[in-house]
């Protein structure tokens, strides 16, 4: 089995595509790959990607597809977050401390 993806943003965008856009999902069902490259999919990035997940076929109901959007945005949100690491003022409260350290 091939685990190439798509890049992230690319994911991304095609989730949203097909959790609202009723005439791409139908161009998606019929023919992925023109769907794809339709998005800016480049070939080389098609021509790595599994074959079988690019075959024509039914589409899950756009509410389960925008969920799942939702979860994928919300991971990545907590993601970033979790590299933040908070900045400690000891100055805080002192005259002109307006700065951190």
């Amino acid at each position: 089995m091939n685990k190439n993806r798509l890049p992230r943003e690319q994911e991304l965008s095609l989730l949203g595509k097909l959790s609202s856009d009723d005439a791409f999902r139908t161009r998606y069902e019929t023919d992925p790959r023109a769907a794809l490259k339709e998005m800016g999919v480049t070939d080389s990035t098609l021509a790595s990607l599994d074959p079988a997940g690019l075959a024509p076929g039914k589409l899950a109901d756009k509410a389960v597809i925008a969920q799942t959007l939702k979860q994928l945005t919300e991971q990545g949100l907590s993601d970033h977050v979790c590299l933040i690491f908070p900045v400690l003022r000891l100055n805080y409260g002192d005259p002109g401390s307006d700065k951190t350290p």
